[in-house]
């Protein structure tokens, strides 16, 4: 997978930095295009992927016989027409982060561009990982949601836990949690994609479902995180 992320969108990277159709200059420019060379040179992503099936249960939705149960509503309209879900974890490993720590101290402007870097790099890989699995259920005629995650709408951030443990995420890929419930490494993703006959979600994508929606920036210069 390391060697998919032959490169990063510069244009991904100026939108986490909040550049929209602004000319940069050069030095700048140069500095980004140093600082997504390295950011590939420095991660080392790892992901895994399951599929489950699903039971709605007066507690939330049950993933297989594991002891997940995803509670609230907003998850319930997310795989409403679904019976079964994928639990999908990606990271980026722990040198990137080290690397971000490092530069915020030493170089705080480039530490913020590597920031931007290693966010489009852990969305890009979350894209591929995402294909590969569109791929695999292609042959049964069935299609995947796209990526909810804990933390958006009413599905709370504490299920982060039971659902690293069920993917055995600590182990097999170095992905943890710490007592702020914030994922460690920190440039890593978790979600949840349901396996539909359809694509019909209720809502059609995740700022529909985001508690940040009235403040986001994304939102106000016309893009999405």
């Amino acid at each position: 997978m390391q060697q998919l992320l032959k490169n990063l969108p510069k244009e991904e990277v100026l939108r986490y930095l909040g550049y929209r159709g602004t000319e940069l200059p050069q030095k700048l420019s140069e500095l980004i295009d140093e600082c997504i060379h390295t950011t590939l040179n420095t991660i080392t992503p790892r992901y895994l992927y399951r599929c489950f099936p699903l039971t709605k249960t007066d507690s939330g939705i049950q993933v297989g016989d594991t002891p997940l149960v995803l509670p609230g509503k907003d998850i319930q309209d997310h795989l409403f027409s679904c019976e079964s879900a994928y639990l999908l974890c990606v990271t980026l490993g722990l040198p990137i982060d080290r690397l971000i720590r490092l530069k915020m101290v030493s170089a705080p402007d480039e530490g913020v561009i590597y920031d931007s870097c290693a966010s489009t790099a852990v969305e890009a890989l979350a894209d591929l990982v995402q294909k590969e699995i569109e791929k695999e259920i292609s042959a049964t005629g069935k299609n995947i949601t796209w990526r909810f995650s804990p933390g958006y709408g009413d599905l709370p951030l504490t299920i982060q836990r039971e659902l690293l443990n069920v993917m055995d995420c600590p182990r097999k890929i170095g992905l943890s949690l710490n007592e702020s419930l914030l994922l460690t490494p920190t440039k890593s993703v978790t979600a949840i994609l349901g396996v539909s006959d359809t694509r019909a979600d209720k809502r059609e994508n995740k700022c529909d479902y985001c508690n940040n929606r009235a403040n986001c920036a994304f939102r106000k210069r016309g893009t999405q995180c």
